[in-house]
C-alpha cells in the first residue's frame, strides 16, 4: 500500500512540474525574479517526483 501512495504522489508530482515548466516557458514572466521562481519549484517538482520511487527502492 505504501508504495502504491508513492508511486501515485510521484506520477502527481511530475505531471504537474512538467506542467508548470511548460507553462512558464511557453509564457515567461516579464519580472526575471519570478520567472526564475517558477523554473525552480517546476524543476524541484519534476525531481522529486523522479527521485522518489528510487529512494524508496533503495531504502526498504
Amino acid at each position: 500500500m505504501k508504495r502504491a501512495i508513492v508511486y501515485v504522489l510521484s506520477a502527481v508530482s511530475l505531471i504537474l512540474g512538467a506542467l508548470t515548466l511548460i507553462s512558464a516557458l511557453s509564457s515567461p514572466s516579464t519580472d526575471p525574479v519570478i520567472f526564475a521562481r517558477d523554473l525552480a519549484v517546476s524543476s524541484a517538482a519534476v525531481v522529486v517526483g523522479a527521485t522518489a520511487p528510487l529512494l524508496l527502492k533503495k531504502f526498504s
